[in-house]
């Protein structure tokens, strides 16, 4: 959902103008550098309260952008050619958490008084990015892949023609077929941990207060969001545990039946796992 889909018009100055032409260019590299460039200064803009029209024009298509920009293609572990974005690092999966780190703390109310646009549809659309970002890393995670790296590894050093150890491989130049073959499952693991840690360290911690924020009452528009971020119904409230927890914001949400199941469990686990607490309950 772009941003003129709200009747924000396209930004023509900023950064918006040279993101949109590197990923016309399929050019992730440099577009994942200026990405990288772009929030550091837009967050700068929001720190320092100098955000304009135009600069908060720039920031929206900006944010629309990095969210739904292609992410770098994953290693191939069965090719003896080195990954193209070796270098690269995460720098495409830290500017999707960059989104969400930017969405969460900017001022609706300011950006919607620079733009002209009601609050609430702006609250829509940056719950809307977010819930596409983890939804889109959630997919991507492969959470049972631990087993088959280890049987991939032992494949690699089984059928190398030396033979070595397994902590040969993949530092010897020279060694070219094995090396990139190792190097690329090494490095298609560690991306596969990195979706999962992006998502459960910082942006689940940064999309539920800001659902919280957003909607305060409506449990329903909070829910919705967090299913199109792909959870099922069983992990909402879980979800919500781990991230505000329940308290006088939250309560809304653990209304009904289930919700006061969920509750009654969730004190008593904090209960268990803090037992000094549970006796002074009792006293």
């Amino acid at each position: 959902m772009p941003p003129d889909s709200i009747h924000i018009r396209r930004s023509t100055e900023g950064h918006a103008p040279l993101l949109k032409s590197l990923l016309e260019q399929n050019n992730l590299k440099a577009f994942y550098h200026h990405a990288k460039t772009a929030l550091s200064e837009l967050n700068a803009m929001r720190r320092h309260g100098t955000m304009t029209r135009e600069g908060a024009c720039d920031m929206l298509w900006s944010l629309y952008l990095i969210s739904g920009a292609p992410m770098y293609e994953a290693p191939d572990y069965d090719s003896v050619q080195p990954w193209p974005y070796k270098d690269e690092r995460d720098n495409d999966i830290a500017a999707k958490s960059g989104v969400i780190s930017a969405l969460s703390i900017v001022d609706t109310k300011q950006m919607s008084r620079n733009l002209g646009i009601h609050e609430q549809r702006l609250k829509h659309l940056h719950a809307a990015y977010a819930a596409a970002i983890i939804k889109r890393l959630k997919s991507l995670h492969l959470p049972d892949f631990g087993k088959k790296e280890t049987a991939l590894k032992d494949a690699i050093i089984r059928f190398h023609p030396a033979n070595p150890d397994g902590n040969v491989i993949g530092s010897d130049v020279k060694d070219y077929e094995w090396t990139h073959r190792w190097n690329n499952l090494v490095t298609f693991s560690s991306r596969n941990s990195m979706y999962h840690s992006y998502v459960s360290k910082i942006m689940e911690k940064r999309f539920i207060p800001m659902l919280v924020k957003y909607f305060p009452d409506q449990a329903g528009e909070v829910v919705k969001y967090i299913r199109k971020a792909g959870y099922g119904d069983g992990e909402v409230l879980d979800l919500i545990d781990r991230t505000a927890g329940y308290n006088s914001k939250t309560a809304y949400l653990y209304q009904g039946k289930s919700g006061e199941e969920h509750r009654k469990k969730f004190h008593q686990k904090i209960r268990n796992s803090c037992p000094d607490v549970s006796r002074n309950a009792n006293k």
